[in-house]
């Protein structure tokens, strides 16, 4: 089971328990519909933080993210990211009926703070159940791999610091990065620029277990989008 390191400076690991939030939400919702604007908030929060650190807020402070992570991934045997996960129509499709569903209920409930918060609570609810349900089945993170907010963090922070960099003289080619990545990404491609670059969550799991120290996250670099080779960022 691949667990985030997201840690604060004192060493408390965050990311462990901000799934709380999702189960408080959830079940407070009910109650308290209101409590659905933190879906709206983590939304805006991931879309807005992607312009400058790409998928940084999906593997640091998504509480769905945490959820996955550290629950729903002990009941996942292990397995591969499904190859219609990633698949630019399944995720442009996802995004679509989401934003139209939104664009629908929320002009409809504007005015009044609860009618808006269950137009999200609602969403909450169902899409983690489908991610539960499906991910049972896939792999813990498949809702992360085509999340609206999470594929429109990807799409605008592609190019985005810090990036993972990679010692190709120490790499021992052993696998072993790919096993911890909670997106079942393969760090050596993404470091390379290639498949699954800007899915990285940039959660430094891959870092931690790489035995070799062959990976590292470089703050002050950034792909130059014409060439594709690093560029120095001022």
């Amino acid at each position: 089971m691949a667990h985030s390191p997201s840690e604060t400076k004192g060493g408390f690991n965050y990311h462990e328990w901000i799934w709380l939030v999702l189960l408080v939400t959830i079940g407070g919702g009910w109650f308290y519909p209101w409590l659905g604007l933190a879906v709206a908030f983590c939304f805006l929060g991931a879309v807005v933080s992607g312009a400058f650190v790409g998928r940084k807020w999906c593997g640091k402070l998504c509480p769905r993210g945490s959820f996955n992570d550290h629950l729903l991934s002990r009941l996942v045997p292990k397995r591969h990211m499904p190859g219609w996960a990633k698949h630019p129509a399944t995720r442009i499709g996802v995004l679509a009926v989401m934003m139209t569903a939104l664009a629908i209920r929320v002009p409809a409930a504007w005015g009044d703070w609860n009618a808006v918060g269950r137009v999200f609570w609602v969403l909450l609810v169902v899409t983690t159940a489908v991610g539960i349900a499906v991910g049972l089945f896939t792999h813990q993170r498949v809702w992360c791999q085509v999340c609206p907010a999470g594929t429109m963090a990807s799409w605008i922070g592609r190019l985005r610091r810090p990036r993972l960099k990679l010692d190709e003289s120490s790499c021992k080619s052993c696998n072993v990065c790919a096993k911890a990545c909670p997106m079942a990404l393969t760090p050596v491609e993404v470091a390379r620029g290639g498949e699954g670059a800007a899915d990285c969550l940039k959660c430094s799991g891959c870092v931690a277990k790489c035995p070799v120290g062959a990976l590292t996250f470089k703050e002050s670099c950034a792909l130059n989008p014409e060439t594709d080779q690093e560029a120095k960022v001022a």
